[in-house]
């Protein structure tokens, strides 16, 4: 009898990228999770062969209708349908309440052996208090609930850390490298060294679904693990040089520069987004500084630690992801020659 994974989002980055690749394996049928079932993705998706079913992540019933029968399902929330529209703080609370009504629901169904939660580090907790990540909290949050409110949940439950998109600088302008005629680079600006590390996940729309598959179908770590998903260690700087060279903007060394402003001036020049961001890399130092290697006593695990080498090998790493992405906005005046057509996959 083939198992069912219900997959939240499914016409987004993530959620697609994890039913696509169950899809793959015989032994599983795979049920997508959207907003709307007649939008264009959905129908694309469920010609494929993957049923489409609507629900609201507002709506705990609609939910509990969706994971009717599933033996896993794959869940998240996003912080940034909520901000910069609502503030941070509420935004926390919006995703936060997100986040209950999928696990409430994922409690009830019986038949579920699976709950692959996607979060991210609790960073008020973490960090003594150092430094607060609005955009992990809310899930960090719901993680805590989880293991304190559904214990039966919780001995289901693998909590992944999906890291840093390689196509962020087209999902975020706040990203987005600049342009500087005069110096004839790309730059970055952050408030941190350019030598901070970046956790690179690689293409999140095809690796997230080789992470979850490979970690349902083999075990790869007892409930309530926390489980990183990278596909490679970069810097901002080595990140920002492999952009150039893959994009083709900026292949010559020293093409590119990450710059280092002060917290201030990054909260100045990008608004609400940078405090957002900025809290992030102030995180990061302090997650340094700190050593911290664990969450709530559970060592943060890697998954290419933990994969088999068949699984590793299907991973796309950064420099092919940024090559198959769409550039041709990236265009300068100050550059020769054409920028070459190149796939979307967003």
């Amino acid at each position: 009898m083939s198992k069912l994974i219900v997959v939240i989002g499914a016409t987004g980055g993530q959620g697609s990228g994890v039913a696509m690749r169950f899809l793959k394996d015989p032994e599983w049928k795979v049920r997508g999770v959207t907003r709307d079932a007649s939008s264009d993705k959905a129908k694309a998706l469920a010609a494929k062969g993957i049923e489409i079913i609507e629900a609201n992540m507002n709506d705990e019933a609609s939910l509990m209708r969706a994971f009717q029968g599933a033996t896993a399902i794959f869940a998240f929330t996003d912080y940034y349908s909520h901000f910069p529209m609502s503030p941070a703080r509420e935004s926390i609370q919006l995703e936060h309440v997100q986040g209950v009504n999928l696990a409430n629901a994922a409690a009830k169904i019986p038949t579920l052996k699976h709950y692959i939660w996607s979060t991210l580090p609790h960073t008020s907790v973490l960090s003594q208090g150092r430094a607060v990540v609005p955009h992990f909290e809310g899930k960090a949050k719901t993680d805590v609930f989880i293991k304190q409110l559904l214990p039966d949940l919780a001995a289901k439950t693998i909590f992944v850390i999906f890291t840093i998109f390689a196509s962020n600088p087209i999902l975020y302008p706040i990203f987005r490298p600049i342009y500087v005629e005069s110096a004839n680079k790309y730059i970055q600006m952050y408030p941190t060294n350019p030598q901070s590390p970046y956790p690179s996940m690689g293409d999140h729309a095809i690796n997230s679904g080789i992470f979850v598959h490979s970690i349902v179908a083999n075990d790869l770590a007892p409930p309530g693990s926390y489980i990183k998903c990278t596909v490679e260690d970069l810097t901002l700087d080595s990140y920002l040089a492999m952009w150039g060279r893959a994009t083709g903007l900026s292949p010559n060394p020293g093409s590119t520069m990450v710059m280092q402003v002060s917290h201030e001036q990054y909260c100045q020049f990008f608004g609400t987004m940078g405090e957002e961001q900025a809290s992030q890399w102030k995180f990061f130092e302090a997650a340094h500084e700190l050593g911290i290697a664990e969450i709530e006593g559970k060592k943060i695990l890697e998954a290419t630690d933990l994969m088999p080498e068949e699984a590793k090998k299907e991973l796309v790493k950064t420099e092919e992801s940024l090559r198959a992405l769409d550039w041709s906005s990236f265009r300068h005046q100050g550059r020769s020659g054409p920028v070459p057509p190149r796939g979307t996959n967003l």
